[in-house]
């Protein structure tokens, strides 16, 4: 009997093997069949509130209801992004430790010499979640009526004019340099940990201004405590629609021609069955009506992508910023 025995269960095997093996099996690792059995963390590099954090957080909720389970959003501010970047590139490859990334998760590395992170090295990407753009903004009470009377400013003033932002190599910060460049100005650059500290300086006239995402501006805007002057990218926000774009003042900002972009990104290491499925709950998230309903309002729109597709794209953004970063990197200090 125990020939017998042993025999079977070396069949039994055997069998998973091959079955594992075979082209379109249904076979799935304990790793994937067991995901998720407790909450995910789904850390934000920046500070509560701002437009990383207010993304993530509609995110976490539609992906909640996708897995059954619960995505907790955790913040990490600090260096930019830098901080929760290398903490998640350093957690446990399974699945339950993520970080919503943003234009500044490819290119903290070219403004710094060591941030703890390889981009692409370190992570595996999940998918990405949405596009927006950034909007300049300044005090409802400031003289400046426009981007054109700003600049004229700036140029007078120079380091008089202040320009907010996330920390060196944050995505505010690097639309603020390609700005400066282009209109050739020299601001004063003033890092904070998050847009939400900058826009509470920017709200009491002790910056003049500051790059932000639609999520921190269109409900101040309409409640008359700041102003917007121009938009990154090719259209004009729907929430504000005589708002004119930099393009149509003849300002391309190198790096924002089509606005910005929001993902999720797992450890290196990570299975890819686990990456799979998180892409699938997320990709289901993001066609739920309440999900795109409630980014829509603040004028963030859903953007899906399979997880080498976001990959693909992460690769060509680093090699890109790597070009850009070499005609702003002397003007990235504070």
């Amino acid at each position: 009997m125990k020939i017998v025995s042993f025999c079977l269960k070396r069949l039994w095997i055997c069998s998973l093997a091959v079955l594992g093996a075979l082209p379109g099996s249904t076979f799935v690792p304990a790793a994937a069949a067991d995901f998720t059995d407790h909450p995910i963390s789904l850390v934000v590099p920046f500070a509560a509130g701002g437009p990383v954090d207010v993304i993530a957080r509609a995110v976490a909720d539609g992906l909640s209801k996708e897995i059954n389970g619960t995505v907790v959003v955790e913040n990490k501010p600090g260096a930019g992004g830098a901080i929760a970047f290398g903490y998640v590139g350093r957690a446990k490859p399974d699945g339950y430790t993520l970080v919503a990334v943003d234009m500044s998760f490819v290119v903290l590395s070219h403004f710094h010499d060591n941030v703890g992170y390889d981009p692409v090295k370190d992570f595996k990407m999940v998918g990405q979640t949405s596009r927006s753009t950034l909007v300049l903004v300044v005090p409802a009470g400031s003289k400046t009526q426009d981007l054109e009377s700003f600049i004229q400013n700036a140029r007078k003033a120079g380091e008089g004019v202040s320009i907010g932002n996330a920390g060196i190599g944050s995505t505010p910060h690097l639309a603020a340099l390609s700005f400066a460049k282009v209109a050739g100005i020299k601001p004063l650059m003033v890092p904070y940990r998050g847009m939400t500290p900058a826009i509470t300086d920017l709200l009491a006239g002790r910056i003049a201004g500051a790059f932000v995402a639609p999520p921190g501006a269109v409900g101040l805007v309409r409640e008359g405590k700041l102003k917007m002057l121009a938009a990154a990218g090719r259209e004009r926000l729907k929430e504000a629609p005589d708002v004119p774009t930099f393009a149509e003042k003849g300002m391309d900002l190198p790096g924002f021609e089509r606005g910005t972009w929001y993902g999720l990104a797992a450890p290196a290491g990570t299975p890819a069955s686990i990456i799979e499925k998180l892409n699938a709950a997320l990709n289901r998230a993001l066609d739920r009506p309440d999900l795109r309903k409630r980014l829509e309002s603040i004028g963030v729109y859903t953007q899906k992508t399979s997880p080498s597709e976001f990959d693909s794209f992460i690769r060509d953004q680093v090699a890109k910023w790597n070009e850009i970063a070499a005609t702003v990197k002397a003007d990235a200090k504070p």
